[in-house]
């Protein structure tokens, strides 16, 4: 994952939403990194607008008969986290995306590097070694909040199971990916040194066998995706369907559009099944081009 966003950084971009559904695994278990929507500057003004108005605007919570958050056991975090996934069904699906993996200085609109994208990585390794984002609140408001004072909600996880801990490396390499702009790694060869990664040959990883790879009947085999026959399925995209039925919509009015209802789609020509999917402007050549985003784990 680490590889994949320098990649993308040597192409001079960064990404800015990272998070766990932007990764993809193909069929031989290396892993690939999509949705380039923020990356190529494809949100419009307004959105980040409201994400730093959200962030100003959220207080101090009250939640009655519940521990505040540095009281609350990693089990409480789990827990709380996963009722609020339950009950907002397109909360990761969301247009605008989740405050859970974003770097403070994205969401405030202050001057920011490639380093954010250092910080939803730490983010992300947090999550799955403890179950939750290490910002996640029993509700939205509750993550916000939690964004905003990141520096005192950030705590190493204390397991139910004292023979289950995180180690000093392992912990040293989260705070140093969600930290301060300053106190962050700065390259990406200070990753590969830390020590975190002593065990890793970063020149072989694409000839290694993955941990886990795919069982598929063909290139074409979609299993591993959500069924769009399935209701349940198709809950989480609730806000897509909308949009598109609006655009569509004003379409039929003849009215004029502008260049942000369309963000978030996947733009489809007339002719079936020809998709034009992640383009990108190169200005050196001028021409369209597909990011090559095929890289090593």
């Amino acid at each position: 994952m680490f590889c994949c966003v320098d990649a993308l950084h040597q192409l001079g971009y960064i990404h800015r939403d990272l998070k766990p559904e932007n990764f993809l695994i193909d069929s031989t278990g290396h892993v690939k990194l999509t949705d380039f929507g923020l990356a190529a500057g494809m949100l419009s003004p307004q959105k980040f607008e409201s994400m730093r108005i959200k962030l100003e605007e959220v207080g101090q919570l009250s939640a009655p008969f519940v521990n505040p958050m540095e009281q609350r056991s990693i089990a409480e975090r789990r827990d709380g986290y996963r009722s609020l996934r339950d009950r907002e069904v397109n909360y990761a699906k969301s247009i605008v995306g989740s405050p859970d993996y974003m770097a403070p200085e994205v969401l405030k609109g202050d001057q920011y590097d490639f380093t954010v994208d250092y910080w939803s990585l730490g983010c992300m390794l947090f999550e799955a070694l403890s179950g939750y984002p290490p910002f996640a609140g029993s509700t939205v408001d509750e993550t916000w909040q939690n964004l905003r004072n990141w520096d005192k909600v950030l705590k190493k996880p204390k397991f139910e199971d004292p023979n289950y801990f995180l180690s000093a490396r392992t912990w040293d390499l989260i705070i140093r990916c969600v930290n301060s702009k300053k106190h962050r790694f700065r390259s990406i060869n200070e990753i590969y040194k830390h020590p975190y990664f002593a065990e890793v040959d970063w020149s072989k990883l694409r000839e290694q066998r993955a941990p886990f790879v795919p069982e598929l009947e063909g290139e074409t085999d979609a299993g591993y995706f959500d069924d769009f026959s399935n209701e349940a399925d198709m809950a989480k995209y609730k806000e897509v369907h909308d949009k598109q039925a609006a655009l569509e919509n004003m379409a039929d009015r003849d009215e004029q559009m502008g260049k942000g209802l369309f963000v978030g789609f996947t733009f489809r020509y007339a002719l079936p099944f020809l998709v034009l999917d992640f383009l990108q402007f190169s200005p050196a050549n001028s021409i369209l081009q597909t990011p090559q985003a095929n890289c090593r784990p």
